[in-house]
């Protein structure tokens, strides 16, 4: 097969990678256009197409560094706030969610515009918006009993609606710089184990991003991190994904619930791809002209004390109590979330080794209304 180069662009000062012929190249090009496109919300954003099995024109997306695709989640959340929160002074207290969203589909809002416009403004192909798609079709074959949520398609590894607008169909992005180099990502799970390809190597890249791993090649790295140790002490690494049931009022909940440890480098360094979080999300479901659907609706997420609205603690190592967690936002939305993310180079706790979680010291909070109402113990949670 015939091999074409990945160019780049003194303008533009990103790589490029060919649509139609897939490998990667530092040599100039007349004509890019068509393969490459930069974001006019993030000017450090680009968009292009690597040979990974789909035909989107823009499949992959280029982040200068680590550091700003994660402030370019916080950016868009807090878009998101913002679109939500305008449109939402605009509505009288007290009405239902039905009359929410005549309002809404009058006024042309939606709480996924700001995302929508993300992608679009990148012709880009996310996750977000596969997933969007499978969930949908999932939805439209459960009825009012109990749900085959081993089948839902939104639990994906990635849960985050917003990460997902920032990755591949198969959890894919290029990190660098045309100074330093570009490397290609492929997230495998929410643990730590990802591939990378180093070099502009366009053939590992498709191989890699169609699932194949080659063997003997430099440049494709395996990372797997070191587990963590959880004893009967502490817990540093929990998740729970559960369904809540309110028939009848017609009305569910998933919350999802989670902890992970810093990952990507070791201790010593400042190159942690994914920083320590705590998270907690809550997303609400209305069944409406017979079909349920993830619908705006009252919902709470928040992290915090055994008693409701008080703080909890979180603990470094089991040992040195963090300052005291209280996070807590009620919305009608589709989706509601709150995380707390602690790097261990901020300065203040410079030793970070993982968080952990004490029995009864931190709660997850879910609710949907003032019916459906969940506080759990992290510590209860499965590890894993």
């Amino acid at each position: 097969m015939k091999k074409i180069l990945l160019k780049s662009i003194m303008l533009l000062g990103l790589v490029v990678v060919s649509c139609d012929k897939g490998e990667l190249s530092k040599e100039p090009t007349n004509d890019i256009t068509s393969f490459q496109k930069q974001s006019s919300l993030f000017n450090y954003i680009e968009s292009t197409h690597i040979n990974n099995g789909s035909d989107c024109t823009n499949n992959i997306l280029i982040f200068p560094t680590w550091d700003k695709y994660w402030e370019t989640i916080d950016q868009l959340d807090q878009m998101i706030d913002n679109d939500c929160d305008a449109f939402d002074a605009t509505v009288p207290n007290g009405i239902s969610d039905d009359d929410y969203d005549a309002l809404a589909d009058a006024a042309g809002f939606d709480e996924d515009n700001v995302l929508r416009k993300f992608e679009e403004d990148l012709e880009f192909c996310s996750l977000r918006k596969k997933i969007e798609s499978l969930e949908n079709n999932w939805l439209d074959q459960q009825g009012d009993g109990e749900w085959d949520v081993n089948a839902d398609p939104d639990n994906h590894f990635i849960d985050d609606e917003t990460e997902r607008a920032l990755l591949s169909y198969d959890a894919e992005v290029i990190i660098g710089n045309k100074k330093d180099g570009f490397v290609y990502y492929k997230f495998l799970d929410d643990e730590g184990n990802y591939i990378e390809v180093h070099n502009g190597d366009n053939e590992a890249i498709s191989q890699v991003s169609q699932g194949h791993i080659p063997t003997n090649n430099p440049n494709v790295v395996v990372q797997t991190p070191v587990k963590d140790e959880t004893t009967g002490q502490c817990k540093s690494k929990v998740k729970e994904v559960s369904y809540e049931y309110d028939i009848a009022n017609g009305k569910r909940l998933k919350r999802i619930s989670k902890i992970r440890r810093e990952f990507g480098a070791n201790y010593t360094s400042q190159t942690a791809i994914f920083k320590s979080k705590i998270k907690a999300k809550t997303k609400g479901y209305r069944k409406k002209n017979g079909r349920w659907r993830a619908r705006r609706t009252w919902i709470t997420a928040g992290i915090g004390g055994q008693v409701v609205g008080e703080p909890g603690l979180a603990y470094n190592a089991c040992d040195k109590a963090l300052d005291p967690i209280y996070k807590q936002k009620e919305r009608r939305r589709r989706r509601v979330k709150v995380k707390t993310t602690i790097s261990p180079f901020n300065g203040a706790l410079p030793q970070l080794q993982y968080l952990s979680v004490l029995e009864n010291s931190l709660f997850s909070l879910h609710k949907q209304g003032d019916v459906l109402i969940i506080n759990k113990d992290f510590y209860g949670m499965p590890v894993n």
